[in-house]
């Protein structure tokens, strides 16, 4: 017979908060603790692939989600000297033509106010201005700067790129954060002063996401807030700190590298008053998710970080929430966490590994310089839409990953509810872990 347990969730971002929904839907008793003063998400514009939109679906969030959400309908990739489009990749009503859900544009505002109230509403406590100080996996315990020490059958390490419940699965070595090359610069624009502009309005047509794609730089850029925001990203060799978000940028360093792009985005870098910059990088695979004791273990940036160039960040935290979800919903006794957890990370890792790799690889394909392997970059992305045009169905190969005929249907496709789901019953047929049959999943 199925259990409840007790659930800690160290870090109350994007992952942490989808983690608490997935748990209380299975039914446990989930605390977050979050050591900020108050409950934000740094940051402006995020995405939400079908991939994660068919989870949200699932948890009966999607419907509040289109309220705060933009829906693009192409992803264009353009040259960076004069912005002419290189490829177009379709993605509403396209991907959901294809998958079953929509692709979003949203702001993390937004998306991480509707994650709290959803985990809130169901009963999960969030706790904020709760830094935490030591995990002890011998006990299952964490203690908070302030000395308050909490105890579960079960801690969850959602607390980013520079974890410190990593440090408690992975004691024996520290897990530093890869440096990428390249800085990102973070502003928002109003569309008020965009759409009063003649020779820039066309951007917010269709609400659609513009790449613009240079020798080690590009820049992203779409609308959010209901179209009521340009939100702007460029990324380019530069210094940056690894442990803040927010770091405040010089506006000239922001815009120098783009100078000689296409007038019409350096027109919108001209109203950019303020940003923000981070340095991009991601960590190196684990030796294990889970920690000695068997008690503890890690989801999204604290378990693999990765490089922003698919756009699947957050949502592969979701997918790690959904499978936590699914796989506890049957959990049949405290002893057992260790049995689900290391399913858990045979499920997750092959796939979180391959998303890494294939992030670094996007990033090389569009910072190419001038030359002989960027012209054939250029060729084969344009030869590949044709195709599309020609015959919809076919699969067709493209150095765009998500355009490509293998690549994105495995990616957007994905079903981490029922992979979950299956590897349970897998499981339970070898005789190696306990499985209820009846699950609300």
């Amino acid at each position: 017979m199925a259990i409840k347990i007790s659930v800690l969730i160290v870090g109350g971002g994007i992952g942490g908060l989808a983690t608490a929904i997935a748990l209380r839907r299975a039914g446990h008793h989930v605390t977050v603790l979050e050591g900020a003063r108050e409950l934000s998400e740094v940051g402006a514009g995020i995405q939400i692939p079908p991939n994660s939109s068919y989870i949200l679906d699932t948890w009966g969030l999607l419907e509040k989600i289109k309220e705060k959400a933009v829906w693009p309908e192409h992803m264009n990739i353009r040259r960076y000297a004069n912005g002419k489009v290189i490829s177009a990749t379709r993605l509403n009503p396209d991907l959901e033509d294809k998958y079953g859900y929509p692709y979003f544009l949203i702001h993390r505002a937004d998306y991480i106010q509707l994650l709290c109230n959803a985990a809130t509403e169901i009963g999960a406590e969030v706790l904020v201005n709760a830094k935490v100080k030591y995990i002890d996996d011998a006990k299952t315990s964490v203690r908070l700067h302030n000395g308050t020490v909490f105890t579960a059958d079960l801690i969850i390490g959602a607390d980013g790129i520079r974890s410190k419940v990593r440090t408690a699965v992975i004691p024996e070595k520290v897990i530093e954060p890869r440096r990428s090359d390249n800085c990102a610069y973070r502003a928002t624009v109003p569309a008020a002063a965009i759409q009063a502009d003649s020779e820039i309005s066309h951007l917010l047509e269709n609400h659609n996401s513009d790449f613009w794609i240079g020798h080690r730089c590009h820049i992203v850029a779409y609308p959010i807030k209901g179209g009521k925001l340009y939100n702007i990203v460029m990324s380019h060799p530069g210094e940056a700190s690894l442990t803040q978000w927010n770091e405040s940028g010089n506006l000239y360093e922001m815009k120098e590298p783009y100078l000689k792009f296409d007038p019409i985005i350096n027109k919108v870098l001209s109203k950019i008053t303020q940003s923000q910059k981070w340095t991009l990088a991601d960590i190196p695979p684990l030796s294990r998710w889970v920690s000695c004791g068997g008690h503890i273990t890690l989801i999204g940036d604290a378990a693999h970080a990765m490089l922003p160039h698919l756009a699947q960040g957050a949502a592969q935290a979701i997918e790690d929430a959904a499978t936590l979800g699914v796989l506890l919903s049957q959990i049949h006794s405290v002893d057992s966490v260790p049995d689900f957890l290391n399913l858990y990370e045979q499920i997750r890792r092959p796939r979180v590994e391959r998303i890494q790799k294939n992030s670094l690889e996007n990033g090389y394909t569009w910072h190419l310089p001038d030359g002989e392997e960027q012209i054939a970059r250029d060729k084969a992305m344009r030869e590949a839409d044709e195709l599309r045009k020609a015959n919809s169905s076919a699969k067709v190969e493209s150095p765009l990953q998500w355009s490509d005929g293998d690549f994105q249907p495995w990616l957007y496709g994905h079903d981490a509810i029922l992979v979950a789901k299956k590897a349970l019953q897998e499981m339970t047929r070898n005789g190696q872990i306990g499985f209820q049959e009846k699950s609300k999943f």
